[in-house]
């Protein structure tokens, strides 16, 4: 698979994104409905899940904050009381999938940002314009 990621792609990719060392995302084609489908979990920023998504649907939403819109190309996780959008995905193919906006937290509980320029966790550096190759390897971003 190939993921973009803020400005930088990830090309021959398994179908998931690790972050800090955990798998968190994951994308499956789902045949009986051809469309891209998404699972991961939502943790708060002490680590803990509150959110878990399994084909593109909230699966668990510990004290309902999350709320997903699901359309056959474009997936998001907003927060009910703001609207605030924390993960958006958009698929551009069964192999491609972009993301450019996200606001949630990683396993560890650092905070992990996406916007169409970059991505960055935590207090590092961002990370921006990268073109890497994975060997069919999970993305790993940390």
């Amino acid at each position: 698979m190939d993921f973009d990621i803020g400005s930088n792609r990830y090309r021959n990719s398994s179908n998931s994104i690790e972050i800090d060392g955990m798998s968190h995302l994951l994308f499956e084609f789902n045949r009986r409905y051809s469309e891209m489908t998404l699972r991961g979990f939502v943790y708060d920023q002490k680590g803990n899940m509150v959110g878990k998504i399994s084909e593109s649907s909230l699966a668990m939403n510990i004290q309902g904050e999350f709320e997903m819109r699901s359309e056959p190309s474009v997936v998001k996780v907003l927060r009910r009381e703001t609207e605030e959008v924390l993960l958006e995905v958009k698929f551009l193919g069964k192999d491609h999938v972009q993301i450019h906006k996200a606001r949630l937290y990683s396993i560890k509980g650092r905070p992990f940002e996406v916007t169409p320029k970059h991505w960055k966790i935590g207090d590092d550096a961002p990370r921006s314009g990268e073109d890497i190759d994975c060997g069919g390897n999970a993305v790993s971003l940390k």
